[in-house]
């Protein structure tokens, strides 16, 4: 089976090792992997992974413009592996002109985690980002859920999409981190709402997280490990081991990000 991993973290070399250990510790989780770009070649070969949707995030919005410069040049340089997502921050003084230098530089989205950033999802700046982004045609994965800050919850998402209804938007971890059952609660259905496993499948039983997948719609949900969180051969076997028909796999496992990449502009 092909993987397509829409949800690995990815750092440069110098700085790796200690921002896959930030992440460890701000979810009190263990990072398992280093973060490096060469990490995620080795394992995600290991796992049958084909190809990467890449990002990173500006903790301040001084570090949106280098962030993004590293993603720009390290997707050109890996075109038929990495598929990359810019990063914004609410504060950044230019989101107009950062959302047009992210989409004139290859990248095809952005990539938001509120609780990282300490933005409130729905709060009135990152609305305007929000809307900017959609009309950019520039999709946005965001961190949800996080049932120890309020700021990316999975009804505020609720929210900045009833305000752009245009904006399509993958809501990590399922849907909601920690919040899975909320989650879809005020999620599914919505047109442009899609989600990942990633960082959910190690925390829910097979039966559960395919559930949650059932509630969104099975065309709805792409595959993801959260690279460096977790290895991507354990991911892989956890996500074989979902209560799901070989066709909802392929779909899960790939198809159903390609089918998403050819409706972006």
């Amino acid at each position: 089976m092909r993987f397509i991993d829409t949800h690995a973290h990815i750092y440069p070399d110098a700085i790796a090792l200690k921002a896959a250990a930030s992440i460890g510790t701000f979810y009190d989780i263990p990072c398992l992997m280093d973060g490096t770009l060469a990490g995620l070649f080795t394992h995600g070969a290991a796992a049958g992974v084909e190809r990467f949707l890449v990002h990173s995030v500006a903790t301040t919005q001084e570090r949106v413009h280098s962030i993004n410069d590293y993603l720009m040049r390290t997707a050109a340089e890996h075109g038929d592996k990495l598929i990359g997502f810019g990063t914004l921050h609410p504060d950044y003084p230019d989101v107009e002109g950062e959302a047009k230098r992210i989409k004139a530089g290859g990248l095809h989205g952005v990539k938001l985690h509120p609780d990282i950033q300490q933005f409130l999802s729905d709060g009135d700046g990152a609305v305007r980002m929000f809307r900017v982004l959609a009309d950019h045609g520039l999709p946005v994965l965001v961190h949800t859920g996080d049932m120890r800050y309020p700021y990316s919850q999975p009804e505020r998402i609720a929210r900045v999409l009833d305000q752009v209804p245009h904006l399509k938007i993958i809501c990590a971890h399922l849907g909601g981190w920690s919040v899975w059952q909320e989650a879809w609660k005020e999620l599914a259905g919505r047109p442009g709402v899609w989600v990942d496993t990633s960082s959910s499948l190690y925390a829910l039983e097979p039966e559960a997280a395919a559930e949650v997948i059932r509630h969104y719609g099975v065309d709805r949900v792409f595959f993801g490990t959260d690279y460096p969180m977790w290895k991507p051969e354990e991911e892989v076997r956890r996500f074989l081991s979902l209560p799901l028909t070989a066709q909802e796999q392929e779909k899960i496992a790939h198809g159903n990000f390609e089918a998403f990449l050819e409706t972006l502009d």
